[in-house]
């Protein structure tokens, strides 16, 4: 997924000429052009009491959407900028910095999805997965489960920095998700062993699997084995702790887009879930690739841009369903 962002002409003022006379002048000046002539109660306020580095960052902010004309909300978006500069996390003058600006003001979520056509209704039939593939591929995860235990010092930091490569890489998800919202992943991770295992799970993790959870009650010893299987897979499913039995890059990746999917997604097509993560952490956790599935189809019919849409801002109507 690309940005491609419009620049304004060279009679809008440069940011060295609006700092001339101050941050408070800049500031006030960026914040009037962007939310025009209308009535509005100014942030400056809030803005003065925080310290200079995060003024700068503000200011470099806004200054970077009057760079961007776009149809987006400008009034929500100088707002979050506002209560998102205390927290910010990467310096001005890269990608990483143009990425979470435009995806913590909304700019992001309004622009991209604009940009792309909306497809034929894709017609894709959900049956479930029958009680022998779903026994199979719960054996094949378990002879594929690594060995060994977490290390929570080394999860801490490789959580710290997948986080960091996804802000850095990725110039999506919405505004208020786990990638802005200050959710901290390296402080989240957790050992499998530690994950949730009853009833319930187990019915998830079958269901995730695309079968029938109601396989697992005239079959107890496929119930056993997805139990213990949870207790040695990566993470599956909403939530804001994060499981994984070792620390690796993929497995981390896996489990923490799983955190990243939007409500609306999961609501309206959570049964493309686990095929779509695995599709993204092949692109940015270095995990390997789906051969065949729903995933594969979808990424050779629509492209990758609408499968993200969909998946990280909830806009199921670019699958098609």
């Amino acid at each position: 997924m690309t940005l491609t962002k419009t620049k304004r002409g060279a009679d809008t003022p440069g940011l060295a000429e609006r700092l001339r006379h101050g941050a408070e002048a800049a500031f006030r000046s960026l914040e009037a052009e962007l939310l025009g002539d209308g009535p509005f109660g100014s942030h400056w306020s809030n803005v003065a009491a925080m310290s200079l580095p995060q003024q700068a960052w503000l200011i470099h902010a806004l200054h970077l959407l009057t760079r961007n004309p776009a149809d987006y909300q400008r009034s929500p978006a100088v707002a979050r900028l506002v209560g998102h500069a205390r927290r910010y996390t990467a310096e001005p003058g890269g990608d990483a910095f143009e990425h979470e600006v435009l995806a913590v003001s909304g700019w992001t979520e309004a622009v991209l999805p604009a940009r792309l056509t909306l497809p034929e209704p894709a017609g894709l039939s959900v049956v479930p997965a029958d009680r022998e593939w779903i026994s199979e591929e719960v054996g094949r995860r378990l002879a594929a489960a690594p060995e060994g235990f977490l290390d929570p010092l080394a999860a801490a930091d490789l959580g710290a920095a997948v986080q960091a490569a996804l802000r850095a890489e990725f110039p999506g998800n919405r505004y208020d998700g786990p990638l802005y919202d200050g959710y901290d992943l390296g402080s989240r991770v957790r050992d499998s062993v530690e994950s949730p295992d009853g009833a319930a799970a187990r019915a998830a993790y079958v269901a995730m699997l695309g079968g029938d959870p109601a396989v697992l009650g005239s079959d107890t010893g496929l119930a056993g084995r997805v139990g213990r299987l949870i207790t040695r897979d990566a993470s599956h499913g909403p939530g804001r702790e994060v499981f994984v039995p070792v620390a690796d890059k993929a497995l981390l990746t896996h489990a923490f887009l799983h955190v990243l999917a939007h409500p609306g997604f999961r609501e309206r097509a959570g049964w493309l879930e686990e095929d779509l993560v695995t599709l993204f952490t092949a692109e940015y956790g270095d995990g390997t690739p789906p051969t065949e599935g729903p995933a594969v189809t979808l990424l050779e019919e629509l492209g990758s841009d609408r499968l993200k849409v969909a998946f990280f801002f909830g806009r199921t109507e670019y699958l098609g369903i």
